[in-house]
């Protein structure tokens, strides 16, 4: 979980950087990132929190696949 939550501070972290050099396609690039946390937090949800990276940057760039790609993932037993 620390992992996960080193990722989410380092991503933020550069986005914040960008908006303050005031990098126009910086706003092009906010929308995905939270896009990609969707199927991120379900994978997570599902048992899969060790790919949480994995998981949101393919639900950055292949949005509505990642996310039905995650809705028929199996769920992982604990």
């Amino acid at each position: 979980m620390k992992r996960n939550l080193l990722i989410i501070v380092g991503v933020f972290a550069m986005i914040a950087l960008l908006v303050v050099a005031r990098q126009n396609w910086a706003f092009n690039f906010i929308p995905f990132v939270l896009i990609g946390l969707l199927p991120a937090g379900v994978a997570c949800w599902k048992g899969y929190a060790d790919r949480f990276g994995t998981w949101w940057l393919y639900g950055s760039v292949l949005g509505i696949i990642a996310i039905i790609h995650v809705t028929v993932l199996p769920w992982r037993r604990a």
